[in-house]
């Protein structure tokens, strides 16, 4: 038995985190780290996920982001 297949509004949802994703991806192109990190956090991405993203961990990020407040 096949997975069931999912809606069209699942599908629409899917595509619009990953471009989402994408967008925010973009939007840090050629930005220096903390703007990169300023970015993230603004698409409410996860800390360990804008930790792996700008090359440090997620508690690292986290605190850089918190002390430029």
């Amino acid at each position: 038995m096949g997975k069931p297949s999912k809606s069209d509004n699942e599908l629409l949802q899917e595509i619009s985190k990953k471009l989402d994703k994408l967008t925010c991806i973009l939007a840090t192109q050629g930005k220096d780290l903390d703007t990169q990190i300023t970015i993230l956090q603004g698409f409410d991405w996860e800390w360990d996920e804008i930790g792996r993203f700008v090359g440090m961990k997620g508690d690292a990020a986290r605190m850089r982001y918190n002390r430029k407040k």
